[in-house]
């Protein structure tokens, strides 16, 4: 059960706020749930960078976790971030989850990564001794430059029992390749690197993980289930579409903007704020015009 909540459509959720940002919106929660769930989302990853992880307190997390499992009731797995440097911190916080039903956590990388497999493992070992919830892996390499995972480790990893897969955010295709051979199916690679989705299904990943999916969840997971069926000229034409969507979206207002402007009941506010520029807002209606359509078509 543990490897299958790496596969599919696995999106970074967002986390709705109320106006003011001050608070966690649980009916927006519920709301977005509802919303991954009918364009046949197959997991949710909340307590996540797209959802403001760092911006987040104890509490805070707990309580989006309660919410998306409640909100979820068994239908799709929700698996969520363990958003600390420190392997104490990760263990605290997972425990706390684990009251609240959640299907998994995902353990951030140190920032200041250890530069050897053999102290990254008595890491990662540490923590799976301390919790009872499967564990999967945060690797960003924005925030861990020093020292990604390897395939050795990773097949470590699998021998340990407890680590089920892992969030790549690198786009590393022939490491994936390596991963794939080293693990023998049993280490499930979200890729979160909008641009090499396909490649990265083609090469061993086993389910996608992209901020996008947010926007447009139905999208992602026709191209999965596409690939998934062989029929690889259709994937291709699809993950062709999305790369033209993908330059919407970043150059739009970001995701919640474009949930509001879907008719979802989510506040745009956020912690981290910006101004919305002219050039923006029309990437915003453009992206949305198209989901629109798209949706009205199905």
């Amino acid at each position: 059960m543990s490897f299958t909540l790496a596969h599919g459509s696995v999106p970074p959720m967002v986390t709705p706020m109320t106006e003011d940002a001050a608070s966690i919106d649980r009916d927006g929660i519920a709301a977005l749930v509802e919303w991954h769930i009918e364009a046949g989302t197959t997991g949710l990853f909340v307590v996540c960078s797209t959802g403001e992880m760092f911006a987040l307190s104890q509490d805070e997390m707990v309580e989006i976790v309660e919410a998306a499992v409640i909100s979820a009731d068994g239908r799709i797995p929700i698996i969520a971030g363990l958003p600390f440097p420190d392997v104490n911190r990760k263990a605290e916080i997972a425990k706390r989850y684990e009251t609240v039903g959640v299907d998994g956590g995902v353990a951030l990388q140190p920032f200041e990564s250890p530069a050897d497999n053999d102290t990254m493992y008595e890491h990662y070992a540490r923590l799976a001794d301390e919790v009872k919830i499967p564990l999967f892996i945060y690797e960003h390499p924005k925030w861990q430059s020093t020292h990604l995972l390897t395939p050795a480790l990773v097949g470590r990893l699998v021998a340990n029992g407890r680590y089920f897969g892992m969030k790549d955010c690198t786009g590393d295709l022939s490491r994936l390749v390596a991963m794939a051979d080293v693990s023998e199916g049993q280490f499930g690679v979200m890729q979160a690197v909008q641009e090499r989705l396909l490649p990265s299904l083609v090469c061993g990943a086993t389910g996608v993980c992209a901020t996008a999916s947010n926007a447009y969840p139905h999208l992602y997971r026709r191209l999965y289930d596409t690939f998934q069926a062989g029929d690889t000229q259709k994937a291709y034409e699809l993950q062709t579409t999305m790369r033209v969507l993908l330059n919407m979206y970043k150059a739009s207002s970001g995701p919640k903007h474009i949930l509001n402007r879907l008719g979802l009941p989510i506040s745009t506010a956020a912690r981290h704020t910006r101004e919305i520029t002219e050039e923006q807002a029309q990437a915003t209606n453009m992206l949305v015009a198209f989901v629109k359509e798209e949706l009205s078509s199905k």
